[in-house]
């Protein structure tokens, strides 16, 4: 083997000890075990701590004992391989030996692909190479190599050891075959490790969990199932270890079914329940939405860790059994930051943001735990999601106050939060500050996603091409982020081009959500033949998204006809979708149709549909206040309704008029009209913005529908009549008011 094939890599230096010369008294001895009885030999398995050890050493430099490979070998291993390990003084005594035998090759090479610098073992491995006939790899060399190149997941280096071990005898030893299927699966190089899997002339147990173990954690799961059940029907006994795989490959499928079925073996042949086993099952049962069998496993199982209590915890807070997950967490014995994070994150990804917030700030708090990378970037995530600036801004205090490196992920979720709490500038502060070997494409992506919603097309688009520079290649969420900026800001032609060149330049395959963008983006500009075109022209059939999309530009353009269709063909999809009747009784309600607004709204009734409520929320003083059309549950309620009916004077006396087909009830009167107009939500967080925030603070709403025309047209009046910055976000982008004027153009 070359000395240039291997990884460049400087050996860390060792400090040559000095040795006597040998005793007159001392008689040549050889590799054999002649003093494997020795009383000094024996010591050495008999020491408790290291200092033992050099002692033994010491005493055996003075006798000459050291001079003996076998006895040297004996010593070396016990500091290389033992609980008392000391691998750098390992490596000092072995550089001492003038001809090391094997075995302490073999250990020293061991003791470094389990450890934090396994690259040394291939270094060693190679200078054991250049000694040419003093030593030979033998059968049990190779497999911690190939170990060390899989921990490394250098596959050049693991290609060349498996080439050098098929020219020994040992290319058909099972443990080499073993490591070679473990190092490849560990490189993602599955159908090498496959292609070792079928050649070998004999397979033990290890051969199938290795190869099994490698598709299941590959996301290959229906070929680990099937190996398992070639593995049954050539009467090989599994063992825990093949079990835990075959459940991590019914989790990632969901398939509870196979889940329990797989249970049902474990306990019919008997496999003994091992803790980590347990715990395999617990999470198979969590993760396929069974909480009920999780909950009779847990009980049962007559040993527990923190894996077990954390993952039932996740358990019932992501079935939504919050007051017993709480419970549950307060009985735990130990609640490390893993408990924390995921209370936290189980509240953040299911809807309740607020309460994900006010857990991170019970854990500063209590101080029983230290926030982890999991901990803020699910916190920044809830933040992002109520609009709580001030908290993801002292988010980011902390992570820079302690020092806390801002991996991708880290610096993706403040980019997220900044754009979606509505400081876009302090986001491009973090993405540009970022160093460029710590912008992944998520990071991108999410920047491009910002740039969008704020409605800055051009500005995306100019992102994206830096991105290429960049060399970072897009995946399907950067183009879904790219076609939405495109599309909130009229860019057709750039969009079209976009969308032409994602499979032949990009080698991205248009997904559902980038024909959504495409049919929205032609939709808002009054290419609504087109959309439909496109729609019938789909490779795949069309989700609700799709006429989701179509049936918003109908909104905009009053097209009765094509609204009628896309509505149909939504509710066909999701007859359970309230968002249909909405989007209908919208286009309806512009042209004055009453009667079949109230049409759609018994429909509703019927079916038991029910309108999701607007819902507006603002950051006052870290404090996040939510609204609610109508709403007079606020401390300040009065306050709020005095300011509001004084602004509405203000406006009308600057010529305001209220644009009552916003009204999607049929109302007659026209004053009742104009009073359920006053009551969304957003024009009550606004008006609470207004008595709150002093003048040169920015009002940021964030509201979980779109915003409707007339909150829009009252927005930019406040705006200029007031005096007042106001940034209102909706479930699709952001709208930046000034001066009478918003950042959209009124293109939304």
């Amino acid at each position: 083997m070359a000395a240039t094939s291997m990884p460049a890599t400087t050996l860390p230096p060792h400090h040559h000890l000095s040795l006597p010369p040998p005793s007159p008294t001392y008689a040549p001895v050889n590799a054999h075990r002649h003093f494997a009885n020795h009383p000094t030999i024996l010591l050495i398995n008999q020491s408790s701590n290291q200092n033992q050890l050099k002692q033994i050493h010491a005493q055996m430099l003075r006798t000459g004992l050291f001079h003996d490979p076998f006895s040297a070998s004996t010593l070396i291993s016990a500091f290389a391989l033992s609980n008392l390990q000391d691998i750098n003084y390992a490596h000092q005594l072995f550089d001492q030996m003038p001809q090391p035998n094997v075995y302490t090759w073999n250990a020293l090479i061991r003791a470094y692909s389990s450890s934090e610098t396994p690259i040394q073992s291939l270094v060693i491995f190679t200078q054991m190479i250049h000694r040419g006939n003093e030593v030979s790899p033998n059968k049990f060399t190779y497999p911690f190599v190939i170990k060390a190149a899989a921990e490394v997941s250098d596959v050049r280096v693991g290609q060349v050891v498996h080439g050098m071990a098929v020219k020994t005898t040992f290319g058909s030893d099972v443990f080499v075959l073993n490591s070679l299927i473990h190092f490849y699966a560990s490189c993602g190089c599955l159908d090498s490790a496959y292609s070792v899997f079928l050649k070998m002339p004999v397979r033990d147990v290890v051969s199938w969990n290795s190869m099994i173990t490698g598709f299941a954690r590959g996301d290959y799961a229906d070929k680990a199932l099937k190996l398992f059940k070639q593995m049954q029907c050539e009467g090989l006994r599994p063992d825990n270890v093949t079990m835990m795989s075959v459940l991590t490959a019914c989790t990632k499928k969901l398939d509870l079914g196979i889940g329990r079925l797989v249970h049902s073996v474990i306990e019919r042949i008997g496999i003994t329940r091992s803790l980590n086993l347990n715990n395999a099952l617990l999470d198979m049962y969590v993760k396929c939405g069974t909480v009920d069998n999780a909950q009779k496993l847990f009980g049962k199982m007559p040993e527990k860790d923190i894996v077990s209590w954390t993952t039932m915890l996740v358990g019932y807070a992501k079935s939504g059994h919050y007051v017993t997950a709480r419970k549950h967490f307060e009985s735990m014995p130990n609640q490390d930051i893993a408990a924390w994070n995921a209370l936290i994150s189980a509240y953040e990804q299911n809807g309740n943001p607020k309460e994900a917030l006010n857990i991170f700030n019970e854990l500063q708090v209590s101080n029983k735990a230290k926030p982890d990378d999991i901990t803020l970037v699910s916190t920044l995530s809830a933040c992002a999601q109520v609009g709580a600036l001030d908290m993801g801004g002292w988010i980011h205090v902390y992570i820079k106050k302690h020092n806390i490196k801002l991996r991708c992920h880290l610096v993706t979720a403040l980019i997220d939060m900044y754009s979606k709490c509505g400081d876009l500038n302090k986001s491009l502060e973090v993405f540009k500050c970022c160093d460029d070997n710590n912008k992944d494409v998520f990071v991108w992506s999410a920047m491009i996603a910002g740039l969008a919603m704020h409605g800055h097309g051009r500005d995306a688009i100019k992102l994206f091409k830096k991105m290429q520079e960049s060399n970072v290649k897009p995946n399907g969420v950067t183009y879904t982020n790219l076609l939405c900026a495109c599309s909130h800001t009229g860019l057709l032609e750039e969009g079209r081009d976009l969308f032409t060149k994602m499979k032949p330049i990009y080698g991205i395959t248009p997904g559902v959500k980038h024909y959504a963008c495409m049919v929205d983006m032609l939709g808002r500009a009054g290419f609504l033949e087109e959309a439909l075109e496109l729609i019938n022209t789909m490779p795949m059939p069309p989700l609700a998204s799709v006429y989701g999309a179509l049936l918003g530009a109908c909104r905009l353009y009053g097209n009765i006809e094509v609204a009628e269709h896309a509505s149909a063909r939504l509710l066909e999809l999701e007859p359970w979708n309230h968002g249909a009747y909405v989007l209908l009784s919208n286009v309806y309600a512009k042209s004055g149709k009453w009667d079949k607004v109230a049409s759609l709204r018994k429909q509703m009734k019927d079916v038991g549909l029910k309108k999701e409520p607007g819902c507006s929320s603002i950051e006052v003083n870290g404090c996040v206040h939510e609204f609610v059309v109508g709403d007079n549950a606020h401390s300040q309620s009065k306050t709020i309704y005095g300011k509001l009916n004084e602004v509405f004077e203000k406006l009308k006396s600057n010529g305001y008029e209220p644009n009552r087909s916003y009204v999607l009830q049929c109302v007659e009167e026209e004053d009742m009209q104009e009073q359920a107009l006053h009551l969304h939500s957003e024009k009550l967080a606004i008006a609470f913005g207004l008595i709150s925030l002093t003048k040169s603070q920015p009002i940021r709403v964030m509201k979980n529908l779109r915003v409707c025309g007339d909150c829009h047209n009252v927005a930019k009046l406040i705006s200029k009549v007031y005096d007042r910055e106001i940034l209102l976000r909706d479930r699709y982008r952001f709208h930046r008011f000034k001066a009478g004027e918003c950042s959209c153009k009124d293109y939304w």
